[in-house]
């Protein structure tokens, strides 16, 4: 288990703010909130997220899960990845990642990036990303790292795909990760 303890910032009156000050308080707020999330919900889907399949498509509701890092991965409508080529079992999975939505010059003139919208991607793999989580159960703390969650498993038999959503043991009410 990976702990560090924290250092915030304390502002006065007439400091001089750089972009290093509001970047480190930006980023211990969100590390407080990963620590949160990961030790007191631990990994796995939240809510929704269900999978389903439609004519060779796979579908996935809406819905909340937490990644082994404690991000959050929010997918606020439905979406759609294509089986197209694929045949055998597939693992229907999400992952957190960040785009960058707006950039700006900076007084350098580089340009820089102003915003960055928290996503998440949708993939069919041939693995599951899981396959060493056994140990670990749903609910508890994790392995600490982002990478992806699986939600379902898909297997093609004839010409019809079956939808077998992932079971996760969940930590029990009361006991410590």
């Amino acid at each position: 288990m990976q702990l560090r303890q924290f250092e915030r910032s304390r502002f006065f009156t007439g400091q001089v703010l750089t972009a290093d000050d509001l970047q480190r308080e930006q980023d211990y707020h969100r590390d407080k909130a990963r620590l949160h999330n990961r030790f007191l919900h631990g990994w796995g889907v939240v809510a929704g997220l269900m999978v389903s399949i439609d004519q060779g498509v796979v579908v996935v509701a809406p819905g909340l899960a937490l990644d082994c890092a404690g991000n959050e991965l929010i997918l606020p409508t439905e979406e759609r990845v294509s089986l197209s080529g694929l045949t055998g079992r597939q693992y229907v999975t999400i992952r957190y990642v960040e785009l960058p939505t707006a950039q700006i010059s900076s007084p350098s003139g580089e340009v820089e990036v102003s915003r960055v919208k928290e996503a998440v991607v949708l993939r069919v793999l041939s693995t599951n990303p899981q396959a060493g989580h056994s140990a670990l159960p749903s609910g508890g703390p994790g392995c600490g790292q982002s990478h992806e969650l699986c939600l379902a498993s898909i297997s093609q038999r004839s010409s019809r795909w079956r939808v077998t959503p992932v079971k996760v043991k969940r930590k029990q009410s009361g006991q410590t990760p």
